[in-house]
């Protein structure tokens, strides 16, 4: 109650707590849009995104992307035969969410703002999440939580309805499962208040316990295929078939959350709050660099989750970084279209190929040392688009 009621007067509406934000977005699709609906979603985003839309029985189709920001390109997009529009705030980076806020309210389209990357920040003085019909912020994303989410909207009676349906598919969990949630959090915060996240991260690779394996999950398509199969009547057993797509990086998206661990989200909210200044002074210094994309030069600096940087040959340098002792994560390559053959490509689609290729976010927490490590390996900014098509 204590994080639900300080994250209310945060956002100046009613919200309800949820295990994870996926979970947040697969309760915002099922009550705010009906099976079969077509739904807006930008090819630059995490993989669950789209795999919580299959869930909920929608047809994800791809948005054309600027390629100043990976944000979706409001000039180029097609709303005809769209039921509901799912916004990306890519690193934390803004949409131009109060046009694309009027634009869907003058169509009828419903408007899901995903915030998860984007707590803390604010366009209008209207905190992200709170635009359009429902919101959904990630509490795991910031702070070093690595759990919780919140599922957000002024329609208090659709909220309630949502809120019924988490109670039926929460999962219990286990003691053990809920002391290590509460213990990985805290141990990963005492190894980076100790300068070891580095060390520890060559450790495990030289274990074999941390290995390249690309930066999304790999499809398995046809088992996918099937697994959509599962009547949406049984929700249960459809998420649970489903579970291997969507609990990328968060085994417990679904489990039931003690007292103890939304005590302590809390606290990594206001953890959040503290890194602030620090975080926006990471995004001055990096904006600055001669890899920043252009999107984030503009404007205020903003507390982000991440800065995009454009780079060539991304791989290595992602590579390089891992080495020695930096894990920039946080890297949607290819595009959702691209790794999925049941998904069809949005407009312009090589500008999405050349953003996800390119884009390396960086954490503005690590800015002055990972500018340092960038300028040591002698990286080059991205080739220009119009040189890549030529």
């Amino acid at each position: 109650m204590m994080l639900r009621a300080a994250m209310t007067r945060r956002l100046g509406q009613p919200c309800v707590h949820v295990p994870s934000a996926r979970l947040g977005l697969y309760l915002a699709l099922r009550h705010w849009t009906r099976p079969g609906d077509r739904i807006l979603i930008a090819p630059t985003n995490c993989e669950t995104v789209v795999f919580t839309a299959l869930a909920a029985g929608l047809e994800p189709v791809m948005a054309p992307i600027s390629i100043r920001d990976g944000n979706i390109d409001l000039a180029r997009v097609d709303y005809r035969g769209i039921a509901c529009v799912v916004t990306t705030h890519l690193y934390g980076q803004p949409d131009r969410i109060v046009e694309l806020e009027a634009a869907c309210r003058e169509r009828g389209i419903v408007l899901v703002d995903d915030a998860a990357h984007a707590l803390g920040v604010q366009v209008a003085e209207r905190p992200l999440g709170t635009f359009g019909d429902v919101g959904v912020l990630s509490l795991a994303k910031h702070g070093r939580a690595m759990s919780g989410g919140l599922l957000t909207s002024t329609d208090t009676v659709r909220l309630a309805e949502a809120a019924r349906t988490r109670d039926t598919l929460l999962r219990p969990g286990t003691w053990h499962g809920h002391l290590s949630a509460l213990l990985r959090p805290m141990a990963r915060e005492a190894i980076a208040r100790a300068g070891l996240t580095g060390p520890v991260w060559q450790a495990m690779t030289a274990l074999g316990l941390a290995r390249w394996e690309g930066h999304r999950l790999a499809a398995c398509e046809p088992e996918l295929r099937a697994a959509l199969a599962t009547p949406l009547g049984d929700e249960n057993a459809r998420l649970s078939v489903l579970d291997r797509w969507l609990r990328v990086d968060q085994a417990a998206w679904r489990t039931r959350q003690t007292a103890a661990l939304r005590r302590y989200q809390l606290t990594r909210v206001r953890t959040a709050e503290r890194e602030r200044g620090r975080r926006i002074a990471g995004v001055e210094r990096l904006r600055a660099t001669p890899w920043a994309a252009d999107g984030v030069k503009e404007g205020l600096a903003l507390p982000l989750l991440r800065v995009p940087l454009l780079v060539r040959q991304r791989d290595d340098v992602v590579r390089a970084l891992e080495r020695r002792g930096v894990v920039p994560g946080f890297v949607y390559d290819p595009p959702l279209s691209d790794y999925l053959a049941l998904i069809r490509p949005g407009p312009a689609h090589a500008h999405t190929r050349w953003w996800t290729r390119h884009v390396l976010p960086v954490d503005p927490l690590h800015a002055e040392r990972v500018e340092a490590l960038l300028t040591e390996l002698g990286v080059h900014p991205a080739p220009a688009l119009h040189d890549v098509l030529a």
